[in-house]
């Protein structure tokens, strides 16, 4: 099976979620088949082509327009390729469908949120989404539900944590970490406001990432009584030893700031909450019906309501005060992702998909 997958607006390699998405997918795909990916422009590796040349969420009436001359910067090194089936990550707004229909290929169009476009939709055999709902419901007989996962090989107890205490001058106090973008929506000045209600206050605090609110949550952060670091952005490969060297993870979600959620509830599966379980970690995110979904509240993590400061603050001083009850939640969460939620079971669920759509291939 020869897979053509199509991210036009996502870096490769590049330290956005995105990233992580499309790098673990095309790493799990190409274990059991040849895969060539269409990522962003500046995008490099091997398998990878840099055709994308817009921003991730390109103007409205630019989107196509874009589309066009990515798949036409593209055609010739797809042609050689001859994908069996061309994988679309929504983002792209039709560029994996407008290759389909000059080379003949299925595609199978992924849909993330409302960044889709409906040439997408209705050229997909086949959509994939892990909430159904977000697809048009005259597209929906045609939809797949799906689960995101963690690199289980990557993420795992067993990753030395030392790298990481060195470099942030970690010694022995519990740590808390953050990880993601710097965005309203993410709730990072919810986990600030905790800090301050907190019992702990001999505590490491890491915040990973950056993003637009970044100044402000610096100058919020100076009146916390803990040691608190802004790490920057840091490469993928050195997420393992940040799990490694957290005492709690915290993913605070507000989703009421996020648009799309404010309208549909949290729409989102965060692929740091999945990390941070396969790595044992402690781990604290918000109280959303998808999360309950996927996760046992206090069995395998807790959640909080989102934008409680007092709630968030209580839950960490719980974890920081009962350490080995702490680790065996955290333990059962890794089991429940080493059991059902990977890369590799994601992947075989699309190859399974794949074959269903190409003439003469054995179904799984």
């Amino acid at each position: 099976m020869r897979i053509l997958v199509v991210a036009t607006n996502i870096d490769v390699p590049g330290t956005h979620g995105g990233s992580t998405h499309v790098t673990e997918l095309v790493a799990a795909l190409g274990a059991g088949a040849e895969t060539l990916l269409l990522a962003r422009r500046g995008s490099s590796g091997p398998g990878v082509v840099d055709v994308g040349l817009w921003p991730r969420t390109p103007p409205f009436g630019l989107r196509h327009a874009m589309t066009t001359i990515s798949a036409a910067a593209a055609l010739g090194c797809v042609r050689r390729f001859a994908p069996d089936v061309i994988y679309e990550r929504g983002s792209s707004y039709g560029t994996g469908a407008l290759l389909g229909w000059l080379t003949g290929a299925p595609v199978v169009c992924m849909v993330l949120d409302e960044h889709v476009s409906p040439i997408s939709l209705a050229r997909a055999s086949r959509i994939i989404a892990t909430d159904p709902s977000l697809v048009p419901s005259r597209h929906r007989s045609k939809t797949i539900q799906v689960r995101w996962g963690a690199n289980v090989e990557r993420f795992h107890p067993g990753v030395d944590p030392a790298p990481i205490r060195s470099r942030f001058g970690l010694g022995t106090r519990p740590v808390v970490t953050y990880a993601g973008s710097f965005r309203t929506w993410h709730g990072v000045d919810v986990l600030l406001a905790a800090l301050a209600r907190m019992g702990h206050a001999d505590v490491d605090v890491l915040l990973v990432g950056d993003g637009p609110e970044r100044a402000a949550l610096e100058r919020a952060a100076t009146g916390t009584r803990q040691r608190v670091q802004f790490t920057g952005a840091l490469d993928y490969g050195a997420m393992p030893a940040v799990m490694a060297a957290t005492d709690v993870f915290v993913a605070p979600f507000v989703p009421e700031r996020h648009p799309l959620s404010r309208r549909r509830g949290f729409v989102l599966d965060p692929l740091k909450v999945f990390e941070a379980l396969a790595s044992e970690t402690p781990t604290i995110s918000v109280r959303t019906a998808n999360l309950e979904a996927l996760f046992r509240p206090d069995e395998h993590l807790c959640l909080t309501p989102s934008g409680d400061a007092r709630a968030l603050a209580q839950a960490i001083d719980r974890l920081l005060d009962a350490p080995q009850l702490a680790r065996a939640m955290a333990r059962r969460g890794g089991a429940a992702v080493r059991r059902t939620y990977t890369w590799a079971a994601h992947a075989e669920q699309l190859r399974g998909i794949f074959e269903t759509l190409i003439p003469g291939a054995a179904v799984a």
